[in-house]
Parts: structure tokens; C-alpha cells; sequence
């Protein structure tokens, strides 16, 4: 069996990408001090969405291998992470890649682990982590169409904004004297 169109999950891809993109150029349209790098993502992600439109996934013994991503939104998507990486003012996660990519393979990842000693930092993460594992669930992960997928990415992306904060507090508040072992 040839398959000459793109999957279902590599279309959802591509809406993935320009629904992160319209973000990125929402935010830059708002003066934001990033918005050069967000400009710069929004355009990679365009190219993302276009690679994924027009992918035609390879076949291993007649048989369609839909769990593929194309190289070069794979490589698209790297790049955009790179501006990310080094535009940390752009507030998108540093692997706010697999949010695309997750339309094809269904997985979505957690931030790792804080570790912090306060308790209140603590219960602090455990909501963090439950709010992103909640939108993950039941809206962020899988290749199914969504109503409003924006709206998810944008409130995932503010809970890894939050979680960043949080990760620099938790640094700051396990290196107090009081908090290391003696």
C-alpha cells in the first residue's frame, strides 16, 4: 500500500506548530522583549507545519509507518528550541518541541523533578506538576482533533513558565545552610 498524502497525526502535527507559532507571534505583536526570537520561532514553526503538510511517510514491507516525523521538521523544530534555549524571555519551555511532535507519537514528558526541601515549595511543585499532567491527559496528548488546542498550549506553556520560577526558588531555598546536611 503507497500512501501519497499525509497521516492524520502529521496533519495535527502541522496544526500543533501553527497554533504555537500564532502564540509566539501573539506575544511578539505585544512588544514583548523577546520578540525578535519570537518572530524567529513563529517563522521555523511555519516551515515545521509546512514539512509535516506535505510528509509522505516511508513503508517498511508494504506496510505505512505512521509513528514518522519528517528530518526536516525534526531539524526545524531543534533550531526553534535553540532560540528558545537562548531566549529564555520568550517563555516557551525549553522542549516545547514535543508539544508538535506529540501529535505523532502521543507522549508528552514532565519537567523533572524539583527535589525541594521546603514542604511548601513542595506542594507547590505537586500542583504544578498535577496541572500539567491534567492538560497533558486530556488535551495535549495524541494525534485527535481538538477544539481550542491553542488554548492548551498556552496554559501548559504558562505552567512551565511558573514551574521555571519555581525551579530557580527551589535552587535558591535547598542551598540555604539550614537546608543542607550536615
Amino acid at each position: 500500500m503507497t500512501t501519497s498524502t499525509p497521516l492524520p497525526n502529521a496533519l495535527h502535527a502541522a496544526s500543533r506548530a501553527r497554533a504555537i507559532a500564532e502564540i509566539a507571534r501573539r506575544r511578539a505583536l505585544l512588544q514583548h522583549p523577546a520578540g525578535d526570537a519570537l518572530t524567529t520561532i513563529a517563522e521555523l514553526l511555519d516551515d515545521v507545519a509546512q514539512e509535516f503538510e506535505a510528509f509522505t511517510p516511508d513503508e517498511l514491507d508494504g506496510m505505512t509507518l505512521i509513528s514518522s516525523v519528517p528530518f526536516d521538521a525534526s531539524f526545524l523544530l531543534s533550531i526553534a528550541e535553540d532560540v528558545v534555549a537562548k531566549n529564555p524571555a520568550t517563555g516557551f519551555p525549553a522542549h516545547f518541541g514535543q508539544y508538535v511532535i506529540s501529535a505523532v507519537f502521543g507522549t508528552l514528558e514532565l519537567p523533572a523533578p524539583l527535589h525541594p526541601v521546603s514542604a511548601q515549595l513542595a506542594a507547590q511543585e505537586a500542583n504544578l506538576r498535577a496541572g500539567l499532567q491534567l492538560l497533558h491527559e486530556r488535551h495535549l496528548t495524541g494525534a485527535g482533533e481538538q477544539q481550542g488546542a491553542a488554548l492548551y498550549l498556552e496554559a501548559a506553556f504558562k505552567l512551565h513558565m511558573k514551574w521555571t520560577r519555581l525551579a530557580a526558588e527551589v535552587a535558591v531555598d535547598n542551598a540555604r545552610s539550614c537546608n543542607r546536611p550536615t
